[in-house]
C-alpha cells in the first residue's frame, strides 16, 4: 500500500519542480546568496532564542522555526547548498571586508590630498 503523504498530484509535482528551479538560480548568484542569507538571519537561526521571558522567547522560537523550514527545503533540493551558502557568504564576506578597506584607503588618501 502506498504512504498517503508520498501521493502528489502533477500540479503539486509541477509547483515543487519549478520552486527547486527557482531556488536553484537564486543560490546561482552572489545576489540570490545574499538576500538568501539575510533571511536566515532575519529569522534568528544563529541567535539563541532565549531571553528569560515567555513571549520573546516564543517570538524568537517561532521565527527560527521559519528559518529551519528554509534549510530544510535547500537540504531537500540538495543536501550541499546550506553549507555551500554558508562557505560562499564567508567568501562574499571577505571580498566585502577588501573592498572597504580600499576605498578606506582612497578615501584617505582623498583627505590627504585637499589638506596638503
Amino acid at each position: 500500500m502506498t504512504d498517503l503523504r508520498e501521493v502528489t498530484t502533477l500540479d503539486q509535482d509541477y509547483e515543487r519542480d519549478e520552486l527547486h528551479r527557482a531556488i536553484r538560480e537564486v543560490v546561482a548568484t552572489v545576489a540570490g546568496k545574499r538576500v538568501l542569507f539575510w533571511m536566515l538571519e532575519q529569522c534568528a537561526i544563529y541567535r539563541d532564542p532565549f531571553t528569560g521571558q515567555n513571549a520573546p522567547t516564543n517570538y524568537t522560537i517561532g521565527k527560527q522555526a521559519a528559518g529551519r523550514v528554509l534549510i530544510s527545503k535547500l537540504d531537500e533540493i540538495d543536501p550541499r547548498l546550506y553549507p555551500s551558502l554558508l562557505l560562499d557568504i564567508a567568501d562574499i564576506r571577505d571580498v566585502d571586508r577588501s573592498a572597504m578597506k580600499s576605498l578606506q584607503q582612497r578615501k584617505k588618501e582623498n583627505d590627504d590630498d585637499l589638506e596638503g
